[in-house]
């Protein structure tokens, strides 16, 4: 694509040397050279708005000359009027004007830094931004007048010094006609020696976020220094977009190229479709004469934006621009999308204050229809996307990018928190998504940005809605305020049925925690004070918060979808609870899940609730909802929705609870060992049953099927080798891993990907997301090597088209199964109808291939918490390599259940078909870790939010302290297995596994093991293989990690006790870094772990820990009983070595240089 100044990044002007020797270093510099070199071309338009509609505006053109005239004439007058001292501070609070543009220039030409002010501010917010520039003189233009004054009188209150208040020069004078009769002077050089580096002048944010602006400096170099010089002179730009904001960059990037730029007149009319349709309409006619250039580029907000293309004529007007470009903020979908189907050549800018203009979706607009996706591919090697959660990338400007105003690394670069989505397909392309330090912080962690979804709902229901406000923080879940149109008049029915099937179609596409239910949708009213706003149009959140907090509190305690009043225990009897309840689960599925499977015949009294659509989202909904069944003060266990899984036991706790008869009895952590392993068995003879193998026609004279075109590995034509294998989980981080391994594998021909997605785009978007947020490159062969299918697992089809299900079974030689949930706070029966029926429907999978080939070997993922209270028997046994047929050994979680009873299932099948036999294996994980190379671990696991705490309290706990506190021999063992190892291990047996016939795989006897139970499962299982998928080494302990750490930091090592303490003080700092540090998710739980001297939580398969609830991370550890292991678990290796030889010459992988990398990633990530 051909560069322009209008869209060509600092990364790109320094990529194809288009920042040339410059005879400048200052903005005065500049003017003076320009004035000199090119004094008569016309870079400035401006409009003389009259108060007549019929009357055309008078257009006013000036020339680099006519700008030094005006600027050295205002700076004269700025010395003969007012006694500024020499680089003092100065504020300017001015509308977007020629008298702000030259009353600006003419303070930087003199020397005076100079703070623009947006006239949006409020007196406090201009008071305290003087007092952090510390400007004692602030210069207004007539119509702020009072604004001015409040402020000086805020700022005495404030305890700054006086802050003097003056009108601009030349006030109330037409200083067009100023300047036209100033004859031209001598060009002198500015009165002050100005550095580059010194401050030219400050923008603010606009305090969206914390309601109180904060200063942002420019330097003479970032202002003018770092731009391209193009050659701009046939193309014009215009630009609704305020001086005192982005404007300023835009003038100078047009001046830089000597291109004309066109800037709206703020001071005198409103931004509405028919002011810039008029502005442009004025442009074009004055560019008639030939003398100057039309208009070709245009610049704005994105609201600005969505305003004008509302408009019919501005619609037409932005379809006649070469380029439209948007910046500042996110441009919603929908209007972006509609402008682009209608042809007009739309591009997204990205830049910063810190460190300039920095992306651009700049493209072949012709054939290149993604406008939302910005393109890294000059300069890329300065601008990194480290991997964040939910497959998203933070950008990181490398030191030596052409501008950075700061770095906030210790290497020198500069983390910006604004989070990137990769494009599925184009290389080098990102999407923005959301800021990291703006997002909503739910009450079970879970976080989201709002600004999108509120963008959404604005633009799509534009007719009747005017603003948006989402809240949520440190709430189970999210609500959104509706502000109607002030033309509107309908009741708040009438507006919600407008607003509700908008939210709903956003509520598909969206994560379960960011849904909003139709209940937490509250119309506000007309108000009879304006929402206050920052000068980008967005709400200043914490100044709405404030203003409707009652609303807001009383959002949740309606919790019907539909807005109607909740009852009260009173008027519900006992007989009609079963169907109060029913209803409100139907309700609120119906709300949180809308347009998935939950066909409302279907939910009986035993329905199993998570089968039916509950997510941990309905299940806070409906807990608050049966709270208003019952006497005030009842307690409610936080997850007693989880607890009994159905509507019958529902019901049952709140009769017993009305009746003050809730006991052990109620709920599942509160049932009976004894019950839960009948209901563990009960679930084997359930999901244990199989289809009959299925005969297909076949070819006996080339050992290929009819059906498809494939042939078993062993029997393929010679060019046609390689395994077919089949992954689900792929998303995950180990799956990540286990495909980015098979993509580069030459064994590995085929890999067909089972992803849960509505749509074969989202699903190969998440594939793709997993792998490069966690640092791993998509290869050129991916497309053709894999194969994506979105599924639903639950299905007995797995949810494929009869074609793709009969292919799988034909072309498939093995079966990963890794997907699974990683929810320590699910019950059992959680699992059942999805994961449980899913292992089973892909073992009928296997069965479904043609009698004339193997059928697929199945490898079932299963985790070292299925068997981890065998070790707890006394005295301890190693753990073998078998299945253990007693549930007992099973850990208390639900997770840790539904393992063992998936186990079961696959002995039961290689037990009970022949085909299978020798084809099923298990492989049990252990506590992964980060990659060995990268250090890309996860932001929510319990050791790297440990380890992060460093940062904020300059200490570490002394974990094998706490051991021997316990009497405990030996210390914390970091027996972590870096999650690239295990999917190198699981790619080792996959190839081994696969590439034998079932003939030559020859099964080992099974060794003597502890007891005779286990010598009873061993003969059962028929040498059913299992693996241990661990890091065997023991003596590596946190001590080690420790001293390895101060190689890297200096810090404190103290008593667990103190550790926490430090931890804990963090909630009360007015730092927001350290109030807000996500290890403090994790306190209540590590208090219980060390505070109480019991041992930490050991998430299996490095799953992240979970929450939910007011203090959600103390349930957990609670309920994660396999974690507190009073003794360091064995494990039999044999059969595993055999398979995985890589882990037999595993020797302390953990290491001084491994800890460096997670730290590395832990510094930068967390």
């Amino acid at each position: 694509m051909t560069v322009n100044y209008f869209t060509c990044t600092l990364g790109q002007a320094v990529s194809r040397h288009q920042q040339q020797d410059k005879s400048y270093g200052t903005v005065a510099g500049f003017l003076d050279f320009k004035a000199r070199t090119a004094p008569d071309v016309p870079v400035l338009g401006l409009y003389e708005v009259t108060q007549r509609p019929s009357q055309l505006w008078k257009p006013h053109m000036l020339t680099f000359k006519d700008i030094q005239r005006g600027v050295t004439l205002v700076a004269g007058a700025l010395q003969n009027e007012f006694d500024i001292e020499q680089r003092q501070m100065v504020a300017l609070l001015c509308p977007s004007s020629a008298s702000l543009l030259f009353t600006w220039l003419g303070l930087v030409w003199l020397g005076h830094p100079v703070l623009l002010v947006a006239p949006q501010c409020s007196a406090s917010a201009v008071a305290q931004l003087c007092k952090s520039c510390e400007a004692e003189l602030m210069l207004y233009e007539g119509a702020y007048r009072d604004l001015a004054a409040e402020a000086s009188q805020e700022a005495s209150r404030l305890g700054n010094a006086c802050l003097t208040t003056q009108p601009v020069p030349f006030a109330g004078e037409n200083i067009f006609e100023v300047i036209k009769r100033t004859p031209d002077g001598s060009f002198a050089p500015p009165p002050v020696d100005v550095r580059e580096s010194d401050v030219a002048y400050l923008h603010h944010t606009s305090g969206t976020s914390s309601g109180a602006p904060k200063p942002i400096p420019q330097t003479h170099r970032a202002a003018i220094g770092v731009l391209p010089i193009l050659n701009g002179a046939g193309r014009a730009t215009f630009t609704t977009t305020p001086l005192y904001h982005g404007g300023v960059a835009d003038l100078f990037r047009a001046w830089t190229s000597n291109a004309l730029i066109w800037l709206f007149p703020g001071k005198d009319l409103p931004i509405t479709a028919t002011n810039v349709g008029k502005c442009l309409e004025v442009a074009a006619a004055s560019a008639s004469s030939g003398t100057h250039p039309e208009v070709r580029y245009f610049s704005s907000v994105p609201y600005v934006l969505q305003m004008v293309a509302d408009d019919e004529d501005g619609r037409r007007h932005l379809q006649r621009m070469d380029i439209v470009g948007v910046g500042g903020a996110a441009l919603p979908a929908e209007v972006g999308d509609s402008l682009v189907r209608d042809n007009v050549n739309l591009v997204s800018r990205f830049g910063s204050a810190e460190c300039g203009f920095l992306l651009s979706s700049h493209r072949d607009y012709a054939n290149d229809k993604e406008w939302q996706y910005l393109r890294a591919a000059s300069g890329r090697e300065l601008l990194q996307f480290e991997p964040r959660d939910d497959g998203l990338s933070e950008l990181i400007i490398q030191s030596g990018w052409p501008h950075m105003a700061k770095c906030n690394r210790r290497d020198g670069s500069f983390a910006t928190a604004d989070l990137f989505a990769p494009h599925p397909t184009i290389i080098n392309a990102w999407r923005y998504h959301s800021r990291a330090d703006s997002q909503l912080t739910l009450i079970t962690g879970k976080k989201f940005d709002p600004a999108p979804l509120e963008d959404a709902i604005r633009a799509s229901a534009s007719s009747v809605v005017q603003d948006v406000l989402i809240f949520g923080n440190g709430r189970p879940y999210p609500g959104a305020l509706l502000f109607p149109l002030d033309v509107v008049q309908m009741s708040d029915e009438d507006l919600l049925r407008h607003v509700a099937p908008v939210v709903d179609d956003l509520n598909r596409k969206s994560q379960s925690h960011a849904r909003i239910s139709k209940n937490m949708l509250i119309p506000v009213g007309h108000l009879d004070r304006r929402l206050e706003k920052s000068s980008k149009g967005t709400i200043l959140r914490n100044k709405a918060e404030e203003r409707f907090a009652e609303k807001i509190a009383a959002a949740y305690e309606d919790v019907h979808p539909d807005g109607t009043a909740p009852p009260s225990s009173s008027n519900v009897p006992d007989d009609e609870v079963p169907a109060r309840i029913r209803d409100i689960v139907q309700r609120i599925v119906g709300e949180c899940q809308r347009g998935l499977d939950n066909d409302p015949e279907a939910l009986t009294e035993h329905t199993d609730l998570f089968a039916y659509g509950v997510d941990s989202v309905a299940c806070i909904q409906i807990r608050h909802a049966l709270s208003r069944l019952l006497p005030r003060g009842s307690a409610l266990p936080l997850t007693v929705v989880e607890d009994t899984g159905t509507i019958a036991g529902l019901s049952d706790f709140v009769l017993h609870t009305r009746s003050g008869k809730a006991g052990s009895e109620m709920g599942g952590s509160q049932r009976g060992e004894h019950d839960q392993h009948r209901l563990m068995l009960d679930m084997v003879d359930e999901y244990g049953v199989f289809d009959k193998p299925r005969s297909h026609p076949s070819s006996t004279a080339s050992g290929c099927t009819r059906t498809a075109t494939y042939c078993s590995p062993l029997h393929r034509p010679l060019g046609h080798l390689g395994i077919h294998a089949l992954l689900t989980g792929p998303t995950g981080s180990l799956g990540a891993h286990i495909l980015h391994q098979l993509l580069s594998s030459p064994y590995i021909s085929k890999i067909h990907l089972l992803v849960r997605g509505a749509t074969y785009a989202a699903s190969r978007e998440s594939v793709l997301k997993a792998l490069t947020s966690r640092g791993l490159p998509v290869p050129v062969c991916f497309e053709s090597k894999t194969q994506i299918h979105s599924c639903r697992l639950s299905d007995t089809k797995l949810g494929l088209s009869e074609k793709a299900y009969e292919q799988l079974a034909e072309e498939v030689d093995v079966i990963i199964h890794l997907a699974w949930s990683v929810n320590f706070l699910l019950p059992l029966r959680a699992f059942a109808a999805t994961h449980l029926a899913g292992t089973r429907n892909l073992i009928n999978l296997a069965l479904a291939s043609s009698e004339g080939k193997a059928a697929p070997r199945f490898i079932f993922c299963s985790s070292v918490a299925a068997v981890s209270t065998s070790s707890s028997r006394s005295p301890p046994a190693i753990i073998p390599e078998i299945v253990l047929s007693d549930p007992a050994v099973a850990g208390s979680t639900g997770y840790a259940r539904s393992k063992w009873v998936a186990e079961q299932i696959c002995q039961r099948a290689a037990q009970q078909i022949p085909r299978l036999r020798d084809r099923i294996s298990i492989a049990r994980v252990g506590q992964l870790s980060g990659a060995s190379d990268t250090g890309v671990w996860s932001h929510s696991e319990a050791y790297p939010l440990m380890l992060s705490s460093l940062k904020v309290t300059g200490c570490l706990p002394d974990l094998d302290g706490a051991k021997r506190d316990r009497d405990e021999r030996g210390g914390e063992v970091l027996d972590w297995l870096p999650v690239d190892v295990a999917a190198s291990a699981f790619v080792q047996d996959i190839v081994h596994q696969s590439d034998l016939p079932a003939s030559l795989q020859a099964q080992e006897s099974v060794k003597d093991v502890a007891t005779d139970a286990e010598r009873d499962d061993a003969r059962a299982g028929d040498g059913l293989p299992v693996h241990h998928i661990l890091n065997p080494c023991t003596r590596t302990t946190w001590s080690d990690l420790l001293a390895w750490l101060l190689r890297q930091q200096a810090f404190e090592t103290v008593p667990a006790a103190e550790w926490l303490s430090r931890l804990s003080s963090l909630q009360e700092s007015n730092d927001a870094e350290k109030h807000n540090h996500p290890a403090l998710r994790l306190l209540g739980f590590w208090e219980k772990a060390y505070g109480a001297l019991t041992p930490p939580l050991r998430a299996p398969e490095g799953g992240a820990v979970k929450s939910r609830g007011a203090r959600p991370e103390e349930k957990e550890a609670k309920v994660e009983e396999e974690a507190r292991r009073p003794a360091i678990p064995r494990y039999e290796m044999a059969k595993t070595y055999e398979r995985m030889p890589l882990l037999r010459d595993l020797e302390r992988v953990v290491n001084a240089e491994y800890v460096s990398r997670l730290w590395r990633w832990i510094t930068h990530n967390v």
